[in-house]
């Protein structure tokens, strides 16, 4: 069988038996045992790809896997595994004030879906499927942020909905100029084939190619989280239950962004190829800048944590944006870290706000005298995503600092000016919830349910963190630049 069909399998096999399952032990179990598979097969793509040196075809090349397309697999079957494993501790410590008994089997269901969704967007190789597959992934992810089927989640539910929508609108609009681009130049259905879009790119009409990619850019940039277009975001991650709130920081974001590069490496060939770099370098800066403000009006934890997450995904679309060795190296080596540190912040979120029942952060003081374990780990989260060493965030900050300095060093002001700005800002909320005298803690806190699935998925994710900025992963990294360098710039 061939190696993406079998990646798939797991999910769909899962979406056919989750509906059925009434309890909600052996649900999350099933859904954990799936994703499990998923990561192994995925790791198995990886290995044949990275091995053989070679892409990886599948279904009239409608599915296509090479080496930047299994970076991302890696990542999101990993961290949909992890997570899969944490929502088993998450959902059982809520009652049924919270979710309604028939929730919690279809939270399983939305969940492989979702994650289907964006398993196709990374190994479409036909741009329409990619487009059905994000439109997949968001119809998913909607109606697992509105779980909890409060006001404030429902709105932020259907905000998401709203915006993404007319953002996958314009996406679809810029997928359809660039077919007919395509078409006009006698390419047929084969035009609709990201593969025969990058042979023929010398050849399609450079006018219709830049205005595809700009409305390409924005329709998908709204899912990335790039400012004016991020206004979801923060509500959606801050409302969503914790599992959610993880795959959209750790893994959504990056799934939108790799279909702007997908499209980004079509330009790369031709007259036009200048666009997508200054499009990526000057809404990277607005991001970050914007980013790095809103951090000092957050009043909630997890909308702090959503607003860190665009102030990184735009240090990841400047680096991209650069298209040097070094910063398509840092990209992705910034993309991985990020991925890790952010789910691991959002799992020890959705600990201390279901033991304290608040994420107020007036309200979170003195955590260490109450639940010590989730306090540990939402500090140590913190401190990974604040960059300190010996943190792989670090190490990518610091070469995205000699990368931009390298390339331009004017840019290297504003740059500086955003980490240092985030840095403050997330210090000074979060440090009160650990050394503050202790306020409005109520005075005892229920013990977590199955609380090792509730620690060891951040503990592993941060020690990820830690450990490769000690031991830079250049094993998995360099092959992808070496690949795609001469496309991305």
């Amino acid at each position: 069988m061939n190696h993406i069909a079998l990646l798939l399998l797991p999910n769909l096999i899962s979406l056919l038996l989750l509906p059925w399952v009434a309890n909600r032990t052996l649900a999350g179990y099933i859904s954990a045992t799936a994703c499990s598979f998923g990561f192994i097969f995925a790791l198995l793509l990886a290995c044949q790809i990275y091995q053989n040196q070679t892409s990886i075809f599948f279904f009239h090349q409608w599915f296509l896997c090479d080496r930047l397309a299994s970076f991302f697999v890696l990542i999101n079957s990993f961290i949909g595994m992890t997570t899969s494993f944490y929502a088993i501790s998450y959902l059982s410590n809520e009652n049924d004030q919270h979710l309604h008994p028939f929730v919690y089997r279809f939270y399983h269901t939305g969940y492989q879906l979702f994650l289907l969704g964006m398993l196709i967007v990374l190994l479409s190789n036909n741009i329409a499927m990619m487009w059905i597959a994000i439109e997949l992934a968001t119809i998913a992810s909607v109606t697992l942020v509105g779980l909890y089927h409060t006001n404030e989640a429902l709105e932020a539910a259907w905000k998401y909905l709203i915006l993404c929508g007319v953002g996958i609108g314009l996406a679809l609009l810029g997928t359809v100029i660039l077919y007919f681009a395509a078409y006009t130049q006698g390419l047929g259905k084969a035009g609709l084939l990201w593969t025969q879009l990058l042979r023929s790119a010398p050849h399609l009409p450079a006018k219709l190619l830049a205005i595809s990619f700009v409305f390409l850019f924005v329709g998908y940039g709204t899912k990335v989280g790039f400012v004016p277009l991020h206004n979801w975001l923060p509500d959606a991650h801050a409302e969503g239950p914790a599992p959610i709130s993880a795959l959209l920081s750790g893994l959504l974001l990056n799934v939108a962004l790799f279909a702007i590069l997908r499209f980004k490496w079509v330009l790369a060939a031709t007259s036009v190829h200048t666009l997508a770099s200054h499009l990526l370098i000057t809404f990277g800066f607005i991001g970050l800048l914007f980013a790095a403000l809103s951090l000092f009006r957050q009043r909630q934890l997890k909308r702090l944590f959503a607003y860190s997450s665009i102030e990184h995904m735009s240090l990841i679309s400047i680096a991209f944006g650069l298209g040097t060795p070094l910063a398509l190296f840092v990209a992705l080596f910034h993309m991985l870290m990020h991925s890790l540190s952010k789910t691991a912040a959002f799992f020890a979120c959705g600990n201390v706000i279901q033991q304290l029942g608040t994420q107020r952060i007036s309200n979170l003081r003195g955590l260490f005298t109450k639940m010590p374990i989730s306090a540990l780990l939402l500090l140590a989260s913190t401190l990974v995503i604040l960059g300190l060493p010996p943190s792989g965030l670090f190490i990518s900050e610091l070469l995205l600092i000699l990368a931009t300095l390298k390339a331009n060093s004017i840019l290297a002001i504003p740059l500086l000016l955003g980490l240092g700005l985030a840095f403050l800002a997330i210090l000074l909320k979060v440090q009160p919830l650990f050394w503050s005298k202790q306020t409005n803690l109520p005075a005892t806190t229920p013990p977590l349910k199955n609380s090792l699935h509730a620690y060891w998925a951040s503990a592993l994710h941060l020690s990820l963190v830690i450990l490769s900025g000690i031991l830079i992963p250049l094993w998995l990294l360099q092959p992808i630049v070496h690949t795609i360098s001469g496309g991305l710039s």
